[in-house]
């Protein structure tokens, strides 16, 4: 048996979605959306939140929009005066952005709900998952040329096993514990040869600024990457060291880069922003092991997503949309995250039940969050 999605203004479940729904309804988002190309903003929206209500409730786009057109109670809830558009409509329209428009959009809006408090340098927490998009290899065999047509390719990770699909690095601020940027990569890379890519990403969009510090776990690790770190972006690379780490080694490779010496007027500056840099990531290897508490955080973020949001495993079959999905199920936990319930002191919700409309099976989320 079914159950319906019946409205309760009482229900923390539907507190919470009001809250975000409210956000992404606002002028500023709106304004945001549309400054991201998209013409008809109010489908947009109205698209977000019944798609934001399929993944919080882990039910399909059908189901939602059904509930919608049964019950009047839930149309005024998500605001819709007129008719409520078909599953159909709502795929298509949201088929039309590429991933990168939703990222940019995602973004901005975190952003401008909980802007980066600068004073001094942030530290940010890096860390990368595997997206497995649930191909039942057992019953239908994906040849080499039909993924490769896909843009696919079979992966292999140490905690899922081979798997086709994509890897997702997503990178919070420490203390907010708020995503700040999301990147997509084709296949499985090992990690260290991603961080490039990442730190690239970050310095583009104006995220990272000189003498942050960055959190890497000992996928990231590679003598080279602590030299990039450093020499190309001016910032504190802890990647926790692996047991063939030699510190000497390190710093012989840690030598001032040539652009150092090009401009004799800033020559000085430059060497002691290298030299502190230098001096602050020993301090942090020696005692690497402090920070993997503090790693913890992007570790709940990665649990919300993944058995809360169910990112562990998408069921779609094309790039595009998993990769739209995994973009707005990461948007929705830094919304949830944004309101407050990654915090260990709120108590608004001792434990979020979800009624699993599917199968009739309760399930619960939030509660490492927030008791």
């Amino acid at each position: 048996m079914k159950h319906h999605l019946n409205y309760d203004k009482e229900d923390p479940n539907y507190i919470l979605l009001k809250k975000i729904f409210k956000i992404i309804g606002s002028r500023k988002s709106k304004t945001i959306i549309s400054s991201k190309g998209v013409k008809n903003v109010n489908m947009m929206i109205l698209s977000t939140k019944i798609i934001f209500t399929s993944i919080f409730f882990n039910i399909t786009l059908k189901f939602v929009v059904r509930e919608l057109k049964r019950d009047k109670k839930l149309r005024k809830f998500f605001e819709i005066s007129d008719e409520v558009p078909d599953a159909s409509q709502i795929s298509e329209f949201l088929s039309r952005f590429k991933a990168d428009t939703y990222i940019k959009i995602a973004n901005s809006i975190l952003m401008q709900t909980n802007p980066l408090k600068r004073r001094g340098k942030l530290t940010f927490l890096v860390d990368a998952t595997p997206i497995d998009l649930d191909y039942n290899t057992k019953r239908k065999k994906r040849s080499k040329e039909y993924l490769k047509k896909q843009n696919l390719k079979w992966s292999y990770s140490s905690s899922y096993g081979y798997y086709i699909g994509f890897k997702a690095t997503i990178v919070i601020e420490h203390e907010s514990a708020m995503p700040v940027a999301i990147v997509i990569h084709s296949g499985a890379p090992h990690d260290s040869k991603i961080f490039n890519e990442i730190m690239e990403t970050l310095r583009k969009r104006r995220i990272i600024r000189n003498k942050d510090i960055l959190i890497f776990d000992k996928g990231y690790y590679s003598y080279k990457n602590y030299q990039i770190g450093i020499s190309s972006y001016k910032i504190v690379p802890l990647i926790f060291p692996k047991d063939d780490f030699k510190i000497r080694k390190l710093d012989d490779m840690l030598t001032y880069p040539l652009q150092v010496f090009r401009d004799k007027k800033q020559e000085a500056k430059a060497r002691k922003l290298y030299n502190m840099l230098k001096v602050v990531l020993f301090e942090k290897i020696k005692n690497w092991k402090q920070f993997k508490p503090i790693r913890g955080k992007i570790e709940d973020f990665f649990k919300l997503c993944k058995s809360g949001l169910k990112l562990k495993k998408l069921h779609k079959y094309t790039p595009e949309s998993a990769k739209r999905t995994t973009i707005l199920i990461v948007f929705l936990a830094g919304l949830i995250t944004t309101l407050g319930y990654n915090s260990k002191k709120s108590n608004y919700l001792k434990k979020t039940k979800i009624i699993n409309s599917n199968n009739n099976k309760s399930r619960y989320f939030l509660l490492s969050f927030s008791e």
